[in-house]
């Protein structure tokens, strides 16, 4: 069989380039741009100085409060109903700022909000660096999904089958969002997302790379690695079959990637080359078919040594 009678129509492979064009574009530019923002904060080179400013400013706050209230209440409702439409109007003008220049808050200074931008920031950048991965399965499910078509079966667009890989991910996220809060609350993670202790550091190298090592990654990136198997094993007609095909496959492929994503501890969450680095790597390791043992192998005895290597 040639290769053009194995592949979709130039319009229906246009569609799906598209769609992952703009996914891509859309998650990578918001990395960059928070990115951005904390390499070019003035405490950049001493976190350790916004801490004892945040603080400072905090009781300054206090302070203000106190003393805004008083005059509130002498004031009246008049006063009260000014500052409710200037606090509204200023968040309603700064949202998506608020958004790209959000950083973790010291201590237990939490709120909702917080754990709400933590959680999106890790959905996007998950996206963003586990959609490329996908894009061969999307190619062969829009191929077979065009014979069908032919066959006089339903038609469904592969961006379906995109949503649901990509809600793994997005789940992931929600679970990696709470061990975050926790090393910021217990003083493991500065405000910049980096590692205060070289040991905890040291601890997620190891364990990424002896995972490399065990059957469950190799269980898991063999599925990766077969689009033709794994669409053959679990096809469902119809949409909602298509959302099952992409949640599967992702629920896979995080389990192939989870303890890579966690090195983003090791050497910043924001770190935006470390970012690069892992995209580069998750990909060539489910496209390395001639040689998956050795890469996965090099990988992790790299990890291990990394590991070993910082805290002696």
């Amino acid at each position: 069989m040639t290769n053009n009678a194995m592949q979709a129509p130039l319009k229906d492979r246009m569609i799906v380039y598209v769609g992952v064009a703009a996914v891509l574009v859309f998650s990578w530019l918001y990395i960059l741009g928070m990115g951005w923002h904390m390499n070019t904060l003035p405490f950049i080179d001493n976190p350790s100085v916004m801490s004892m400013d945040m603080s400072e400013s905090s009781m300054d706050m206090k302070k203000d409060n106190m003393q805004g209230s008083m005059d509130m209440k002498k004031d009246n409702m008049q006063g009260s109903m000014d500052m409710s439409k200037s606090m509204k109007m200023n968040k309603e003008s700064n949202l998506i700022t608020d958004v790209l220049t959000w950083m973790p808050p010291m201590g237990n200074m939490w709120m909702l909000s917080d754990f709400f931008l933590l959680f999106m920031m890790w959905s996007v950048m998950m996206i963003a660096m586990m959609t490329p991965s996908i894009l061969p399965m999307l190619m062969l499910y829009t191929t077979l999904n065009v014979r069908k078509k032919a066959q006089g079966q339903e038609s469904v667009t592969p961006m379906i089958l995109l949503a649901g890989y990509l809600l793994s991910w997005v789940l992931f996220s929600l679970f990696i969002t709470l061990p975050q809060y926790y090393l910021h609350t217990n003083g493991f993670l500065n405000m910049m997302m980096e590692p205060m202790h070289v040991y905890l550091a040291s601890f997620v190298l190891i364990l990424a790379g002896i995972y490399q090592f065990t059957p469950y990654k190799d269980a898991c990136l063999n599925v990766c690695q077969s689009p033709l198997s794994f669409l053959t094993n679990n096809w469902q007609d119809g949409k909602l079959g298509a959302f099952v095909i992409g949640y599967k496959h992702g629920f896979y492929c995080v389990g192939c990637c989870w303890a890579l994503m966690l090195t983003l501890f090791a050497l910043g969450v924001m770190n935006i080359l470390w970012v690069i680095v892992l995209t580069v790597f998750v990909l060539f390791e489910k496209l390395s078919y001639n040689y998956p043992l050795a890469y996965r192998r090099v990988v992790g005895a790299f990890l291990i040594t990394w590991g070993l290597i910082i805290v002696v």
